[in-house]
């Protein structure tokens, strides 16, 4: 087993344990990201962006963001919900519709997070480096998703 993929079974097991736990969704929630952020130091800016109302809002984060709602298409965060697909951007510059939140980003990340089958929310991530982002970041974000998905759909409201 190479040393990111026991890291990658770490994090599971370490998000499984909160989500297991007592704790508030918000709280749970918190600490996940936290967790995600600090396990991959390319990573500059995580959160979670949660359903509601047809519209993304900000939810747990790593640090303040610009936008605290985005509409559906809107940005990559937005594209990845009409278009109900993950999006891994490799540079931000080249996209048309970039929402931008720092002069510094340079790639993204969107993970949708589904329950039940409906989408009530996505990881976003932003790096200050170009290509930050590999198929296996967004296969362990897809596994978190699952682990996490019902307390984002309680938070949401969903």
């Amino acid at each position: 087993m190479s040393e990111k993929t026991g890291l990658s079974q770490d994090l599971k097991a370490e998000v499984e344990g909160l989500v297991a736990s007592d704790a508030p969704d918000e709280e749970v929630l918190n600490e996940a990201v936290r967790r995600v952020h600090d396990a991959h130091p390319l990573w500059d800016w995580s959160g979670i962006y949660l359903m509601k109302g047809g519209v993304l809002v900000l939810g747990p984060r790593t640090a303040p963001a610009d936008h605290d709602r985005i509409e559906v298409g809107d940005g990559v965060c937005g594209t990845a919900v009409s278009e109900d697909k993950n999006q891994v951007v490799e540079d931000v510059r080249e996209v048309e519709n970039y929402l931008a939140c720092s002069i510094h980003t340079r790639s993204e990340i969107v993970v949708l997070i589904r329950h039940e089958g409906e989408i009530v929310g996505e990881f976003d991530i932003d790096s200050d480096t170009v290509g930050a982002f590999s198929s296996a970041d967004e296969a362990l974000l897809e596994e978190l998703g699952e682990v996490i998905a019902p307390r984002v759909a309680s938070l949401a409201g969903a």
